[in-house]
């Protein structure tokens, strides 16, 4: 049996052989893995980098359409089970996505509004996303903006769709929905928001000093200031100091199209001892009036654009029974039109 043994030498010759073939073998796929990348593969990176760049200048020249990208998010996430979010009020959407403009505090809405703003937009997805209407919130309030009526009085098959959906919406919710006609288009709102920035940035001075508030009341830009300092103690004289905030105010609005209404705020201490003016009414009226004067002489602003209201003190901003409030309530009020 020991003869039949293979010898030690034998055995290593058989190793050397084995692993001889598998190295050479090894070299060989080597070689092989090594050799260059097929030709067309150049011409196909420069292709794909080319249709990159091509997207991006694309991207650049984009308008996001914030209500369709909204209707299909939320629909996406109601189809993958996300648990509904509070809604935020955000800031209106820069003209390309690539220049975001000046960022405001996003401010999260009540709960039951919310709720309520969230049901009335799935009710109404289909004409959201064709941007037949606007939906939004004001004063708590949700209001559904639909466009204009025909001029015959003639009421479409199409708006009576579109009251059919709100009446079926408003009983789903709790929130009072209303409902206005002759709505802006989404254009328009961003533009009225971009005049809004505009006049804010023309003011930042005065606004900073506490002399002007620029405030958004619905699709109106509303220039807030103060009466004290303005004018002479029960007069309608403007007083030189006040000469120039109106400058400003008249250069920030002048350029732009709507109308313009002035109105005269007092508290509710009634005039005594002024031949001049009998009441609250005749003060408040003649100093909106002078304030449109300046406008129109020294500010630029079309004549034909103004008009002019004196409402005494039927809306305060604070209670007539302190000194503060009755400082609010003196004030003239300069309301800009979005179109």
């Amino acid at each position: 049996m020991a003869q039949n043994r293979p010898s030690d030498k034998a055995v290593e010759e058989s190793s050397q052989s084995l692993f001889g073939d598998i190295a050479h073998r090894l070299d060989e796929d080597d070689v092989i893995h090594r050799r260059g990348s097929p030709p067309w593969i150049i011409t196909f990176a420069d292709m794909i980098t080319l249709l990159l760049a091509f997207f991006v200048l694309l991207l650049s020249f984009s308008d996001l359409n914030v209500t369709r990208f909204r209707d299909v998010s939320g629909s996406l996430q109601q189809s993958l089970g996300k648990e509904e979010a509070l809604p935020l009020v955000v800031a209106p959407p820069a003209e390309t996505q690539l220049a975001a403009g000046p960022a405001l505090a996003a401010t999260p809405l009540p709960e039951q509004l919310a709720k309520d703003l969230g049901t009335l937009q799935k009710v109404m997805s289909t004409d959201l996303v064709g941007q037949k209407i606007n939906v939004r919130v004001e004063d708590g309030h949700l209001i559904l903006d639909l466009p204009k009526q025909a001029a015959n009085g003639v009421i479409s098959q199409e708006m009576l769709d579109l009251y059919a959906k709100v009446a079926e919406a408003q009983s789903e919710v709790e929130t009072l929905i209303e409902v206005r006609e002759g709505r802006d288009t989404p254009e328009k709102l961003n533009e009225t928001a971009q005049r809004l920035q505009q006049i804010r940035t023309a003011l930042a001075k005065e606004i900073g000093e506490g002399k002007a508030q620029v405030e958004r009341d619905g699709e109106r830009i509303v220039v807030r200031m103060l009466v004290e300092g303005s004018f002479y103690s029960g007069s309608a004289d403007l007083s030189p100091d006040f000469h120039p905030l109106l400058t400003k105010i008249g250069r920030s609005i002048a350029g732009g199209p709507g109308r313009i209404t002035i109105e005269g705020h007092t508290d509710s201490i009634p005039v005594s001892g002024n031949n001049r003016y009998r009441s609250n009414w005749d003060l408040s009226g003649a100093r909106a009036g002078a304030v449109a004067d300046f406008l129109i002489e020294h500010g630029g602003v079309s004549r034909e654009r103004i008009v002019v209201r004196g409402l005494a003190d039927v809306k305060p901003l604070g209670p007539n029974t302190t000194r503060e409030g009755r400082a609010k309530n003196r004030r003239i009020e300069v309301l800009v039109d979005a179109g």
